[in-house]
């Protein structure tokens, strides 16, 4: 792994990342090509993106995307379920940056018809692509910078699954902004970020950096691609999100975590 972050770094600064993700996308579009297409025959009715979609976002693997998405929509109701009571009618839950719809589209038939679900991302192409296939979720495209077409004080629960960690500095802070705004008093904000389990792809400078508890941006690419990366500590977090109650911060790779990798934050605004 040491040696990897070093190449990246040198892919990154000659600008041959693109070139370098294309390649990688064509040698996994072969390599799980057959067993994608028997897995799609076993689940005729349920419908893929398309494979670059899942690539881009995710893995390029049916089975993956189909299991994982569906547990990890499981997990989110677990968190979301045990600070709000989902047997009072009407709650609405929003998954800000929703890609093509892996975990989102599970929520409908988790959380019951009586509660809003909705989803939006920055890319339209992924936006168009769930609300002709994803009927039972309501989609919506939002721009790189805030606002959310929503009004304030109108979502129970967000969740981001790895949104902050292709954002730079200044979008953190309008973004934490923006959650705060749209939530209701009590509402709950779910977030997975790039912590400490992920500090073996920091170059010395940025792993000096980090230890200070300073967010770190690598922006090579476009913000929002997802070669453009952040990374959070803990500080850097509760600094961000002072006006919230941390109801859980698990560490990337411990029990009740969303990822084995980045951290989840479970976070509450306390205040209107």
């Amino acid at each position: 792994m040491g040696l990897k972050k070093y190449i990246s770094s040198f892919f990154r600064l000659l600008s041959l990342g693109r070139l370098a993700d294309g390649c990688r996308y064509a040698l996994v579009y072969c390599k799980n090509f057959m067993a994608n297409r028997a897995f799609a025959r076993l689940y005729s009715s349920f419908i893929f993106p398309p494979p670059y979609f899942m690539y881009e976002t995710y893995t390029l693997d049916f089975k993956a995307y189909l299991e994982d998405g569906r547990q990890t929509a499981s997990e989110v109701m677990a968190l979301f379920s045990a600070h709000m009571n989902f047997e009072e009618g009407g709650k609405t839950l929003l998954d800000w940056g929703c890609g093509p719809g892996r975990v989102v589209r599970h929520l409908p038939l988790l959380a019951g018809t009586a509660h809003r679900i909705t989803g939006c991302d920055y890319n339209q192409v992924y936006i168009d692509w769930c609300a002709k296939n994803i009927r039972e979720v309501l989609f919506f495209k939002n721009e790189l910078q805030p606002p959310l077409s929503l009004q304030q004080g109108s979502v129970d629960g967000v969740y981001g699954l790895s949104i902050f960690t292709h954002l730079a500095g200044e979008s953190h802070t309008a973004w934490a902004a923006e959650l705060f705004r749209i939530l209701k008093p009590g509402g709950i904000l779910i977030l997975t970020v790039q912590g400490d389990k992920s500090r073996h792809k920091l170059l010395p400078y940025e792993l000096e950096q980090y230890s200070q508890g300073l967010l770190v941006v690598r922006g090579f690419k476009k913000e929002g691609h997802r070669l453009y990366s952040a990374f959070q500590p803990p500080a850097f977090m509760q600094r961000l999100f002072s006006n919230y109650q941390v109801l859980k911060h698990i560490p990337g790779g411990e029990p009740g975590g969303l990822d084995h990798m980045q951290d989840t934050w479970v976070l509450q605004k306390i205040s209107a």
